[in-house]
């Protein structure tokens, strides 16, 4: 299993009027415990064993917290001094753990994917990256991924529309080969996706793996409220399936 690598660094700024001004999301309470232990379970019980958190905001919180915590599962903690950007904050990573290839996802999402499935997708196209999608009915919120159904390439990120329409969105989560993203003259800050990504679909052999049915985001108020029924019914889901 590949190591993974959950980004945890932002700020929380929509998350504001439920957290207050100062906790992080990744400590975030749902259904009586941190958003980062239903994480971090979901990633052991797919048999995933080292994972490096990049934190930022709450960075010693957060560490604090881990220290107090007994887990099946190693866990490093790479700082971002100054906010990175999702982009800044992988390449960072990945320059200071020195892995060839790694699975990245985002510190507030939780979805059924199986990792396995995806690195397997990953390892039998050869692709550069891969992308772990999920289809919703209403895709005006995110923008959606244009790909070829037979060979799953990417073709384009298509922009936000206003009118309600279904699609596969971007889940956040990324099989990344080091080697070929740190080969980029890249800034020390920059967005993931629209500073990378989108520039670079048609030089980059990008997959699409459309495999999520249960994705979860709890950056907003809403999402938040409804993560705290959700996400409990998805571990417990995940167990009986292992």
């Amino acid at each position: 299993m590949l190591p993974c690598l959950i980004l945890a660094g932002g700020l929380g700024t929509r998350l504001r009027s439920v957290l207050g001004e100062t906790q992080p999301k990744a400590l975030a309470s749902i259904n009586g415990q941190p958003f980062l232990v239903w994480i971090l379970r979901w990633l052991e019980r797919q048999g995933v064993t080292e994972v490096v958190l990049s934190l930022g905001h709450g960075r010693g919180e957060i560490v604090e917290w881990l220290s107090q915590q007994s887990l099946g599962l190693s866990v490093t903690v790479i700082a971002e001094e100054e906010p990175l950007g999702t982009g800044g904050a992988i390449v960072h990573a990945l320059k200071t753990c020195g892995a060839a290839r790694m699975i990245v996802l985002n510190g507030d999402t939780i979805t059924d994917l199986s990792l396995r499935g995806f690195i397997e997708f990953f390892d039998a196209t050869g692709t550069d990256l891969a992308i772990a999608a999920t289809s919703v009915p209403d895709a005006s919120r995110y923008g959606t991924l244009n790909f070829d159904a037979n060979s799953r390439r990417l073709i384009a990120f298509e922009e936000k529309r206003p009118e309600q329409q279904p699609g596969f969105i971007n889940a956040g989560i990324y099989a990344i080969d080091a080697t070929r993203l740190l080969g980029f003259d890249l800034p020390e800050r920059f967005s993931f996706e629209a500073d990378f990504l989108r520039p670079q679909v048609a030089s980059l052999d990008i997959r699409v793996f459309p495999e999520i049915e249960e994705f979860i985001d709890i950056g907003i108020p809403s999402d938040y409220a409804r993560a705290q029924h959700v996400v409990p019914l998805m571990l417990e889901q995940s167990a009986n399936e292992t």
